[in-house]
Parts: C-alpha cells; sequence; structure tokens
C-alpha cells in the first residue's frame, strides 16, 4: 500500500520525538528517588571528608563545613564512650549511643569506605542514614540524618510530568508537522516535475524557494532538463531531417526505376529497327540491298540511342550536383546560348536576349543543362523566326523566361514535362529524345523552385523563378 510521503515523515518522526520523550520520563522517575538519596549521601560524607582531619587535630564541629548541615543532620564526637561535641537535632540519646555503633557495624547492608562506615533504611517514610566515621578505636565521629521520602513528590511529579507530556505531545505534533511539509513539500514538486520531464513536457522549469540542498537538487534538475530539451530537439530535428532524406531517396529511387523502364521502352524501338536493318543487309533482302543508303539510316538511329544515353546519364547524375550553398553567374545563361549558335543557324532563328546580371542560388552546370533545353526547345518548336529569352531580377528572385512563338494544345500541356514526351508530333523524326523538359523540372523539384510553360496569345512561354544571393 502507497503511504503519502507526508504521513510517513510525520509518522516517523511523531513516534521517534514520543519515545525519546517517555523513555527519557520514565528513566527520570526510575532514577529519581535513587539519585535523591545518593545526593544526600554525597554532600554529607563530601562535608565529613573534607572536615576528618581538622576535627582530629581538635577543630570544633562548628568551625568546620559540618554546620551547614546541622539543620537535619545530627553530628556527634564520641570518645571513650562519652559526648565530646555535638551540633545539630537530637536524634541521638548518650545511653543509645553504644548500641547505635553496634548497630551499624552489625548491618549487613551498611557501606564501608575506609574508616567510613553507613547504610540507609526507611521508617514511616522516612529516610534514615546513619554514618560511623572511625578516627581511632574508641573515638568517633556520629552522623544521623533524616529527610522526607519521595512518595509525595513522586505524585507530585506524576501530576506535573502529566501536563508536561500534553503540552510535548502537542508541541511534538506541530513540530512533526512542520518538519515532515518541510521536507515532503518540496518532494512532491520535485515528483511532479520529474512526471513532467518523463512525459517529454519540457516548457516548465521546478521553482523552491529554499537555501539548502534541495537549492542545488532544482539547480541540477533545471540543467539537465535544459540538457534533455536541447538534446530532444535536435535529436527531432535529426529524425526528421532522417525522414525528409529517406522519403527523398525512396521517391528518387521510385523515380529512377521508372526512368530506367521508360528508357528500356524507347530504346526497344531503334533496336528493333537496326537489329531488321541490319538482318535485312545480311540477307541482302528486297530494299536492303542498297546498303550504303540503309547505313546511312542505321547511324541516325545510333545517334538517337546515344542522345538517349547521354540524357539518361544526365538525370542519373542530377542529384550529385547540388551544393548547399552554392551560386552560379548569369553568365552562365550566356555561354548556354551561345553554346546552341549551330543549333539556331540550322533552324534559322534568331535569339533576342535581355538579361540583368545577377548571382543565382544554384549549381552552374545544372543552371546550364536547364537554360540549354528550355531554349534548344523553343529554338526546334518555334513557329517564328526568333525566340526571346529574359531574366529579369525582381525583389530576392531572379525570373528566367523564354518565349517561342506558337502554341501547345491543352492536352500536351499536361503532359509536356513527362519523359519522352513530345507535343509536335509532326516532328517526332527530329533529333532529340523528349527527355529535355522532364529533365528541366527534375531540376526545379530539386531546387524547390516555381517553374510553368503556357500558352500566352500565340506564344509558347517557359518561366523560371530562381533565388537570387543577396548576402
Amino acid at each position: 500500500m502507497r503511504i503519502n510521503m507526508f504521513i510517513k515523515t510525520f509518522l516517523i518522526l511523531f513516534v521517534s520525538f514520543s519515545a525519546v520523550f517517555f523513555l527519557s520520563g520514565w528513566i527520570t522517575l526510575e532514577r529519581f528517588p535513587d539519585l535523591y538519596i545518593e545526593e544526600n549521601v554525597s554532600a554529607i560524607k563530601e562535608s565529613i571528608l573534607e572536615s576528618s582531619n581538622r576535627i582530629q587535630n581538635g577543630t570544633e564541629l562548628t568551625d568546620t563545613t559540618l554546620s551547614d548541615l546541622s539543620s537535619e543532620t545530627s553530628f556527634i564526637r564520641y570518645q571513650n564512650f562519652t559526648i565530646v561535641e555535638s551540633i545539630g537535632p537530637d536524634y541521638l540519646q548518650e545511653e543509645d549511643l553504644l548500641e547505635f555503633v553496634i548497630g551499624v557495624y552489625d548491618n549487613p547492608d551498611k557501606v564501608v569506605e575506609g574508616p567510613l562506615t553507613y547504610y540507609t533504611y526507611l521508617v514511616d517514610d522516612v529516610y534514615r542514614i546513619d554514618y560511623i566515621y572511625e578516627f581511632a578505636f574508641g573515638d568517633y565521629l556520629i552522623i544521623s540524618t533524616r529527610f522526607q521520602s519521595l512518595t509525595n513528590i513522586d505524585r507530585v511529579l506524576a501530576n506535573i510530568n502529566l501536563y508536561e507530556s500534553i503540552a510535548q505531545v502537542i508541541v511534538i505534533t506541530l513540530l512533526s508537522a512542520i518538519i515532515s511539509f518541510n521536507i515532503s513539500h518540496p518532494l512532491k514538486k520535485i515528483n511532479r516535475y520529474a512526471k513532467d520531464i518523463s512525459d517529454l513536457k519540457f516548457d516548465t522549469s521546478l521553482r523552491l524557494n529554499r537555501n539548502d540542498e534541495f537549492r542545488d537538487l532544482v539547480s541540477s534538475l533545471n540543467e539537465m532538463t535544459f540538457n534533455l530539451k536541447t538534446t530532444y530537439d535536435h535529436l527531432n530535428q535529426a529524425n526528421a531531417t532522417l525522414n525528409e532524406r529517406i522519403d527523398y531517396e525512396q521517391e528518387q529511387e521510385k523515380k529512377k526505376q521508372h526512368f530506367i523502364m521508360t528508357i528500356n521502352h524507347e530504346l526497344k524501338t531503334p533496336l528493333s529497327v537496326m537489329r531488321g536493318m541490319i538482318e535485312g543487309m545480311l540477307d541482302n533482302v528486297g530494299r536492303y540491298q542498297d546498303k550504303d543508303k540503309y547505313l546511312a539510316e542505321l547511324l541516325h538511329q545510333i545517334e538517337a540511342i546515344e542522345h538517349i544515353t547521354s540524357d539518361f546519364t544526365y538525370r542519373l547524375r542530377l542529384e550529385d550536383k547540388i551544393v548547399k550553398g552554392e551560386t552560379a553567374s548569369t553568365e552562365v545563361i550566356r555561354r548556354s546560348i551561345d553554346d546552341l549558335t549551330e543549333l539556331r543557324s540550322r533552324q534559322s532563328v534568331r535569339i533576342q536576349i535581355h538579361l540583368d546580371s545577377a548571382d543565382l542560388r544554384i549549381n552552374e552546370e545544372l543552371l546550364g543543362i536547364l537554360v540549354t533545353n528550355l531554349v534548344k526547345n523553343a529554338i526546334k518548336y518555334t513557329t517564328g523566326s526568333s525566340v526571346e529569352v529574359r531574366g529579369v531580377t525582381s525583389g530576392s528572385f531572379y525570373t528566367f523566361v523564354v518565349r517561342n512563338k506558337g502554341t501547345i494544345a491543352q492536352e500536351d500541356l499536361d503532359q509536356i514535362f513527362q519523359s519522352f514526351y513530345r507535343a509536335d508530333h509532326d516532328k517526332q523524326d527530329e533529333s532529340g529524345t523528349g527527355l529535355g523538359l522532364f529533365i528541366v523540372q527534375e531540376i526545379c523539384q530539386m531546387y524547390h523552385y516555381e517553374y510553368k510553360l503556357f500558352n500566352d496569345n500565340g506564344y509558347v512561354v517557359a518561366k523560371v523563378k530562381i533565388p537570387i544571393k543577396t548576402d
């Protein structure tokens, strides 16, 4: 059974204090009579021993310390069966002295301490103590004292002790309660605080107005709580980061698996065509007898596969190129457009460029890939003679825009960023893999950048917002 700390402490203190009190009272009552007698015996003995030499040398009894005790004690100098001197009450008559001396020496309960012999006895509720100090044979100092027994005193002490006991029980109760509260109250607060910590409630603090060891304990607990909260927050943050990383890796793994399956599907077609062409040329069958013509076509198919595998390799390496805090200058955009000179010449397309200068928060190579794919796509599919490229700084963002003449059907817009998808079905024989916009999407999603491609009054517009390095 669980017992409250306050009650347990109170009972322990109450029982302990009470036991000590009643034990000390009992010992006092038991020892008081004996101590009372011993004190009287001791006082007279000390006076006798202190005065014995002086008395033997002829000093009168009244000139010794014995006179201080003569109000209740009789002192008699007895020599050669004659009273030489006496002080104090007349407890003994001369004719009784010899019998007194013989009675003391013959008493079996006598106490002998050198020349001093005495014994104590009770007569009618009065203690009597008879002493004989022997100076020499026939020369004695006879002492007889009387004092009241403790019968009445015991009753008085019992009554006094009763009232004292009641008062002391009250004091013991109050003292036990105060001490118990002083101990149990901070322990209760510490216990509640510890339960909050065990429940991971770190938003509370422990306060005790104490200047003892509890103060050091509270300080240590608060410091421990701060350390636990800090560690717990770090663990939660690390766990959240780990979960995000796991989710990201799982998502990327799914994308890679899907990408591999798609690449496998896309490669089957050119490989099947190549296989049929090679078998036809080897067998010298039908139209494949013109080997020079079909070898050139075979080379075209091989180039298509090279484009697919090249873009495939880029896609798989995108995550490895991201470095936190890396930046790229807008000059990368200009260089990437300059690299498309041959393509725009072949397509007879001019590029109108207007770029604000800025440092962008993106990897240089990934920025080059993003720009190249967007501009190349615009050059290949424009229905006009020019493509407009703009880069505008707005606040903390850089908006990169590519605009070409043309229109994309709505059903194609919904799928335009899928891998191997081409919106212009009339240009399926053009060189390309259908991975350009898919890779643009992958780069933007890895950086969490906003991107879009839409129709705008006879134009196709691709837009990407990239954060600017401001510090």
